[in-house]
């Protein structure tokens, strides 16, 4: 015998199904029509050339400008989003932004509340420092510009871009979501992502002995040698092909996806390998 449903019974059914996908999915829409706000928070502190500045963000851009100066400087815009205004507003108060010296280095230290259910802070970095200091970042989600350094870099970030120029000094990159880009970068690299396409441009005063390492899981690489380059070459790639405009005396077994040679008089080392992509050597 086939079962009706009353109207008060059909009515609980609908009432009921929306309020269980909403238990069910506690984060559907807590994200949705949120409030915004805003804090700028300018910070400055000496900075002795040779020093090491540190920056560590979760969510937040960290952007690096060297110049001919003897302090850093710091711009921190603090987002916070919030169910309402009011929220927002206190949320973004309770960030805490210090510039911390320990011996030679000089860090930037981020507080943020604990516990931000239905909630969210993000802390951009905008940094003047004298361009002769070491830096150590990393980000988590974001991305890391840097210009004008004429010491080492230490970058790291998980999901976001890295863009380096006019560097001088060691490099050593990493991000596992994001592209990497290198412009006018003058000495040894140690350059790696996941995912994501990595461009290398060496400076035209760039030392042409240098030991040079570049690595994407799935992304094209393309990389500029300084002039007179010399380097022993060890490039890869699994699903790709591999170009270069320089001539490479080959060594070994040949193939299209792996070559191995010497460049010049083989002085320096330059290992390029990708997993999914095309590399491009000049």
């Amino acid at each position: 015998m086939k079962k009706t449903y009353s109207t008060k019974e059909l009515l609980v059914c609908l009432f009921c199904i929306p309020l269980l996908f909403l238990c069910c999915c506690p984060y559907i829409g807590s994200f949705a029509n949120k409030a915004k706000s805003e804090r700028m928070v300018e910070l400055k502190a000496p900075l002795a050339a040779g020093s090491l500045f540190e920056a560590r963000t979760h969510n937040g851009l960290i952007t690096i400008n060297g110049a001919d100066v003897s302090d850093c400087i710091i711009t921190a815009n603090i987002v916070a989003y919030a169910p309402t205004k009011e929220n927002a507003k206190e949320l973004a108060e309770e960030v805490k932004i210090e510039l911390q010296p320990s011996g030679n280095k000089l860090i930037t230290k981020i507080d943020k509340p604990d516990f931000m259910r239905n909630r969210s802070v993000s802390v951009n970095l905008d940094v003047t420092i004298p361009n002769q200091t070491d830096l150590e970042l990393s980000t988590h989600n974001g991305t890391i510009s840097v210009a004008n350094i004429r010491r080492n870099i230490s970058n790291k970030t998980h999901n976001g871009t890295v863009t380096v120029s006019q560097v001088t000094g060691t490099i050593k990159l990493q991000t596992h979501n994001g592209s990497i880009t290198c412009k006018e970068i003058s000495s040894n690299a140690q350059i790696r992502t996941h995912n994501g396409r990595i461009e290398v441009y060496c400076s035209e005063t760039a030392s042409p002995i240098s030991d040079i390492s570049i690595i994407s899981h799935n992304g094209s690489i393309y990389f500029v040698s300084p002039p007179n380059f010399s380097a022993e070459a060890d490039i890869s790639t699994h699903n790709g092909t591999i170009k270069s405009s320089l001539p490479i005396l080959l060594k070994g077994k040949i193939g299209k996806d792996k070559i191995k040679g010497t460049i010049g008089k083989g002085e320096g080392k330059l290992y390029v390998e990708t997993h999914n992509g095309s590399i491009e050597i000049k």
